[in-house]
């Protein structure tokens, strides 16, 4: 549990921000210049508020009141930065062993080449940093900060370089690493995508403020009319290869991997895992289940959520897993959609993209 009410008067910007944190993946986003990382960089400790406490697990970390201070090595907090901040001069293994080395042998919990491992990077120790991809520099990045053996890791718009393949990938990466090792997270980005696919909450920030606390899903709506920086919504969702055609290849997608989409022909082999991305506002909502469409995917699903403001709308679909579209309110309106209603969602397979996992 991370407990924090923060406030910070920096270069003109004041910061003043206060919430309780979970065990899982909370994710803080907003626009560009909103207060994300002037935040992180609070509860890390590499920033000093001007007033206000930090709590993790029960510790103060920090209290302006009763002049507690704790040094930002001591307190047990992995971060993850945009760029990695690899050493550029030492390869992976010394890289993911730095900071282990400096703990005391009774604190190291993880053993560093086990987290390699888990990471998928054991053919990689031996490489420097400046011989890697991006998606693998970052990933040995987050095996460097699990290495400590932190109680919370940070991670500052982690993905923020990378495309959307890559991606993909190291959210896939993330959510592993939270399930294994029962590890909170707080997930910086200004990505909604980014957000609804890895966090269990969010917290929607805009100059300086909270704005919201609530299911990601919930705060999609004013994410999205914030304007500026807010990226148009993914759905990101883990798929299994299956059969290949020609011209297609189906996909399992969804937590159980219970419902087959169509996609473009995959060079694949079947049972392989990947990534697959889908835009809100590349699917199609049917209130009936249509016909002679050269659509192939065709799934049946249920609305349980519905937001409209400013003429946009997202309604979120349930079809095994939670899947978010984009349409107007006059589209709405016509279709005569409501929460509960049984409705089809409708899109191509050239609309679907698919990475490696």
């Amino acid at each position: 549990m991370i407990s924090f009410d923060v406030q910070l008067l920096r270069d003109g910007f004041t910061l003043d921000v206060s919430a309780e944190l979970d065990d899982g993946i909370t994710a803080v986003f907003g626009p560009s210049g909103a207060g994300k990382s002037s935040l992180l960089n609070c509860i890390a400790g590499s920033v000093h508020p001007t007033g206000g406490s930090i709590q993790i697990d029960g510790h103060k970390v920090y209290s302006a009141t009763e002049k507690i201070w704790v040094a930002p090595e001591n307190r047990r907090i992995g971060t993850v930065y945009q760029d990695g901040a690899l050493f550029p001069h030492l390869d992976v293994r010394r890289n993911i062993e730095f900071g282990w080395r400096l703990l005391p042998e009774n604190e190291r919990r993880l053993d560093p080449l086990e987290v390699a491992e888990f990471l998928g990077l054991a053919h990689l120790l031996e490489r420097k940093p400046n011989d890697l991809s991006g998606g693998e520099r970052q990933r040995v990045a987050i095996a460097r900060a699990l290495a400590t053996s932190p109680n919370l890791l940070l991670l500052d718009e982690p993905l923020a370089s990378l495309d959307g393949a890559r991606r993909g990938s190291i959210l896939n990466y993330l959510k592993r690493v939270h399930a294994e090792f029962k590890m909170p997270m707080v997930y910086v980005s200004h990505s909604i995508s980014e957000v609804v696919s890895i966090a269990s909450k969010a917290m929607l920030i805009r100059d300086g403020k909270v704005e919201g606390y609530d299911r990601p899903s919930a705060l999609l709506l004013g994410a999205a009319t914030a304007g500026g920086d807010v990226d148009s919504f993914q759905n990101i969702v883990d798929g299994v290869i299956g059969e290949s055609t020609d011209h297609l290849t189906t996909v399992q997608i969804g937590e159980s991997f219970s419902v087959n989409i169509s996609t473009r022909h995959q060079n694949k082999t079947p049972g392989e895992r990947v990534v697959v991305s889908i835009g809100a506002n590349q699917i199609i909502l049917a209130a009936g289940e249509p016909q002679n469409l050269s659509a192939r995917n065709i799934i049946k699903g249920v609305v349980t959520e519905i937001w409209s403001k400013q003429g946009k709308v997202f309604t979120e679909v349930d079809i095994g897993h939670k899947y978010i579209v984009e349409l107007t309110e006059n589209a709405l309106k016509d279709l005569g959609i409501s929460v509960g209603n049984d409705v089809f969602l409708v899109f191509k397979s050239s609309s679907v993209d698919v990475f490696d996992a």
